[in-house]
């Protein structure tokens, strides 16, 4: 057994300190890797700012490995100013050791959607250009109401229901004003998921 598992595993005996372990490398794991998306991305905080809708000092704060009061909205926001996809997780607490041996620039990184590897060679092949023809693509609706479309996978239309979110600003919250992905539903795919939960 690793010293840092050993070292964990009596400390995280006491509640209180579990969790307060886990609450604190949340907060540094997501303000390094804002950081880290950013500067990959050669952009500053007052140009990632104005696309989250906040001052670079706003910005800065998400910056900050202190900053603690994290709204789903706004990661929403900030997942899509640098073109990734958020990832919201329960996991057991032995997950923070793989979590702390991983915590490196290098793993912090990644791609946005147009260089993000498992796509580019289809992008490469002209597979998944838009098609013009409107007949191959469906509506979907956010939790705001607001009615988008998609290019159905099966090259047909299907009608997607009002999908709702979670309300005070949390996981789709209808004060965005892009359409959270989550609420972004795929009928044929997800519809037999979602059954079987």
């Amino acid at each position: 057994m690793s010293d840092l598992r050993q070292d964990l595993k009596a400390e995280f005996e006491d509640p209180e300190y579990r969790y307060a372990y886990a609450e604190s490398f949340l907060n540094t794991k997501l303000a390094t890797q804002i950081k880290i998306l950013r500067e990959q991305r050669q952009k500053t905080q007052s140009e990632l700012g104005a696309v989250v809708g906040t001052k670079q000092s706003g910005f800065s704060r998400f910056e900050d490995v202190n900053h603690s009061v994290w709204k789903t909205d706004t990661l929403w926001k900030i997942a899509r100013a640098l073109d990734v996809r958020l990832d919201i997780a329960f996991r057991t607490f032995g997950s923070i050791i793989d979590d702390k041996e991983h915590f490196t620039k290098e793993a912090m990184q990644c791609q946005d959607f147009d260089h993000d590897p498992a796509f580019a060679e289809l992008s490469a092949a002209g597979v998944g250009q838009p098609c013009p023809a409107r007949r191959n693509r469906r509506r979907i609706y956010s939790s705001d109401g607001r009615r988008h479309r998609l290019r159905s996978a099966a090259g047909g239309t299907q009608g997607v229901g009002r999908a709702s979110g979670v309300s005070g600003g949390g996981v789709g919250s209808a004060s965005s004003s892009a359409p959270a992905p989550n609420l972004i539903l795929r009928a044929n795919a997800m519809q037999g998921v979602f059954n079987g939960i």
